[in-house]
């Protein structure tokens, strides 16, 4: 007996000794790691060539075909933001199937060839609803995101935990392909707050992100948004600032550009944005000439479908269309701008020798159908299915609703002609009378009251409202409840006695919908069939309707709005089907046209009419710009003189958007007034103006255009910008202006108004400058 427990002894320590040589073979080993200012990749030195693509933004079915594409152009690596709000749409309830399966979309790109760069967030930016955050978080009304508060904080681990399930086991250390995983995202732009930032910090570690954290900010705005066990990355900086900014952190490197803007997003209502290749072409080049990994912020930025897009309130409230172009290397479509060929042509030449490129693939197939008549509609009411009596309005977040529309309804019993007022309408609304729209409203234009004239009463009144994208970036991420968010008044009365019924529109809403006779001048929904003669990608033309959304064979296309530039929606080829193809157009603003047609190359850049858009428009401003010390480009006194004046940047500089704020001047009516400005680029060529917008002043003299902020780039000296004391007295004045191109700065010019006993020669000025936009508070 004694023998045999000996022998069981043995056995065990075997065993234990057995197991401990197991699992240590089988524990991850160190595939990733960041040394002697470089990223190591399996023990060699990486230089990171990366660009942004993000999986909800292209169908699931091109998946490959867009990551392909990327190695064909030469990249190593794709960067991904994760949407909190795709996964999460309601509280605890997680989807990461079908569209939202990440982790399919990230084994994917390993096949490609592809490592991965994640961006969980929580916050992610993005030109995406709320910035990635999900629309539930708003019901809580004293709950402050983005910040250490517990409940807030406890939302997010539970987010980051089971998005940690999903991709932790696909990190390069567990045999995958994602190497780095972001803290947060521009944190500097929005706070300071380093507590609030270990905390993500430390979620994303607990969740099994076992590889080098970073974290990415403008240069002026690392200060506050770097973090101790996280690489700082920049934001649209270029040259060499990108070292003395790394260095001041990470002494050394690795220097990694974590967004590069070879183009910018589009709004409603303004023109594409496009950016040519050779300028773009030319600071790749630099940067991957000087060892620098650099990530393209877009690579490919593809589609908004459903309600997906973003606002900005830069200058006013200005959402994002359904396309996300964004004039990228890589279009809507997968289509190879350029851009595309140029970049290549670049990486080409610093990759390691004998590395041969995948032949670039010819762009997809398109396809057409001919114009169809749309006959059969359904009314609005027919997708009213839960209907709640309040007296109070309530937003779209008090009844649990994230996207689409939302009905209000009640009656009027004063008759009269007085104004309706709609207090922090969010965001455009149609408004009906017993069953006839009488007016609309847009907050884009600061709207929120029409004049009605009630004859008769009672009068139904109802109030269609569309959530038409919640604000992003900055600030007013606090305030982005939608819906009618404060109430209604009809003169001096408080109206009460809603009906209110949410609108959401998903597929579900509009695949069961009863079609029958045609409607015409109110909110309804359109049907009809076109035929599809060969497989392909398509683009519907809508630019004879109005606004509204557009369903494919039950898939959401997205918005479409004749404001433009999108004038197109598109249709994937997978959504289409060979033979007969039903198309459901929900039409909120009716034009009387029912005909579209399918076209085989999209239309991104045709302005359509703006019914909204006053006939005299005042500048659209909303709060004041937070202008901060990291960002300025020179502090300096004019001189008292009618001559040119130009000023040397004490370092080249990187921006796209540069604020003059001027201080004081030489006479004593405390005004400001200059007559031109020029930027001249790191070659000593002045920049073009012939695009620039004026984002934001603080005062102008618009009678007659005298002294608007455009005349302070119009290439004209005699023309100038001048405040107007009547509005504002005295000083700081400021304007803001969009190059609409990242430029390489090395001097400013400037020159005042003419004419010794004029009035507002300026005399101290600052000059701001940054990649990106500029908050507002």
């Amino acid at each position: 007996m004694k023998m045999n427990k000996n022998r069981n002894k043995v056995f065990i320590i075997l065993n234990l000794i057995v197991s401990f040589f197991i699992s240590a073979c089988s524990a991850p080993t160190e595939q990733v790691k960041i040394a002697n200012g470089t990223f190591n990749i399996n023990g060699k030195d990486v230089q990171l060539i990366c660009g942004e693509m993000h999986y909800s933004r292209i169908p699931r079915e091109y998946w490959r075909d867009r990551l392909h594409r990327a190695r064909a152009m030469g990249l190593n690596t794709v960067s991904a933001y994760v949407f909190w709000n795709f996964h999460e749409r309601q509280p605890g309830e997680f989807d990461f199937s079908g569209q939202a399966d990440i982790a399919e979309f990230v084994r994917t790109a390993q096949e490609e060839g592809l490592y991965v760069i994640l961006r969980p967030g929580p916050y992610v930016c993005a030109e995406w609803d709320f910035g990635g955050y999900p629309s539930w978080l708003l019901k809580e009304k004293d709950l402050v995101y983005r910040s250490k508060d517990p409940r807030f904080l406890s939302y997010c681990e539970r987010y980051i935990k089971e998005l940690g399930k999903q991709l932790s086991p696909l990190t390069i250390n567990n045999g995958g392909n994602i190497i780095m995983v972001q803290v947060e995202n521009e944190y500097g732009s929005y706070a300071a707050d380093k507590e609030y930032l270990t905390a993500i910090r430390d979620m994303l570690q607990e969740a099994g992100f076992n590889v080098p954290l970073f974290t990415c900010d403008g240069g002026g705005q690392v200060e506050a948004g770097h973090i101790d066990g996280a690489l700082p990355t920049l934001n649209g900086v270029f040259g060499e600032d990108i070292f003395k900014i790394v260095d001041k952190y990470h002494p050394g490197g690795p220097y990694f550009v974590a967004e590069f803007y070879p183009a910018w997003f589009d709004e409603w209502g303004k023109r594409h944005s496009s950016v040519a290749y050779e300028r773009p072409a030319e600071q790749l080049d630099w940067m991957l000439s000087h060892g620098v990994s650099v990530s393209m912020y877009m690579f490919h930025g593809g589609t908004n479908f459903w309600y997906m897009n973003g606002a900005n309130t830069s200058g006013g409230f200005r959402p994002q269309p359904t396309s996300y172009d964004y004039d990228a290397p890589l279009g809507e479509w997968g289509n190879c701008y350029p851009k595309y060929h140029a970049f290549r042509e670049v990486i080409q030449k610093y990759l390691p020798e004998g590395t041969v490129l995948p032949e670039v693939p010819a762009d997809n197939p398109t396809t057409t159908f001919a114009t169809v008549e749309l006959k059969e509609s359904a009314p609005l009411t027919t997708t009213f299915h839960q209907t709640t009596q309040s007296e109070e309005v309530l937003s779209m977040e008090d009844v649990g609703m994230d996207f689409g529309y939302i009905h209000y309804q009640t009656t009027i019993n004063t008759p009269g002609k007085q104004k309706l007022i709609i207090q922090d309408l969010r965001d455009y609304a149609v408004i009906l009378v017993d069953g006839r729209q009488v007016a609309s409203l847009d907050r884009r234009y600061n709207q929120n009251s029409t004049t009605l004239d009630i004859h008769k009463v009672p009068a139904t009144l109802e109030i269609l409202v569309e959530n038409t994208g919640r604000v992003n970036y900055g600030p007013d991420i606090l305030f982005n409840r939608k819906g009618i968010t404060s109430q209604v008044l009809w003169g001096n009365d408080k109206l009460t006695g809603w009906s209110i019924t949410p609108l959401p529109l998903y597929k579900e809403e509009v695949s069961s919908l009863a079609f029958g006779k045609e409607i015409k001048g109110v909110p309804a929904f359109h049907r009809g069939t076109f035929m599809i003669e060969k497989e392909g990608d398509c683009f519907v033309d809508m630019s004879q309707w109005g606004k509204g959304a557009v369903w494919i064979n039950g898939k959401s296309l997205g918005r479409f709005w004749n404001v433009g530039p999108q004038q197109t929606l598109y249709i994937p080829a997978p959504w289409l089907k060979t033979g007969e193809n039903e198309i459901v157009v929900f039409e909120m603003e009716d034009t009387g046209k029912r005909s579209l047609r399918g076209l085989d190359k999209p239309i991104l850049d045709s302005l359509g009419v703006d019914k909204n858009k006053p006939e005299k428009q005042l500048r659209n401003q909303t709060g004041n710009p937070i202008l901060e010390e990291g960002d300025i480009l020179l502090k300096t006194t004019l001189t008292e003189t009618n001559d040119w004046q130009q000023f040397d940047l004490p370092v080249v500089s990187t921006l796209r958007h540069f604020c003059i704020e001027t201080l004081s001047s030489y006479t004593e009516d405390n005004q400001a007034c200059i007559s031109e400005v020029d930027f001249l680029d790191d070659k000593g060529q002045p920049v073009d103006k012939t695009k620039w917008e004026v984002v934001y002043v603080s005062s102008e003299q618009a009678d007659k255009n005298l002294g608007v902020a455009e005349n302070l780039f119009d290439g004209d000296i005699s023309s100038f910008w001048h405040t107007d004391p009547a509005t504002e007295s005295g000083q700081p004045h400021r304007i803001i202006i969009d190059l609409k191109e990242i430029y390489k700065i090395s001097a400013l010019r400037l020159k005042v108004r003419k004419g010794s006993f004029l009035s507002g020669k300026v005399k101290e000025i600052n000059v701001y400058g940054r990649p990106q936009f500029f908050l507002f508070h």
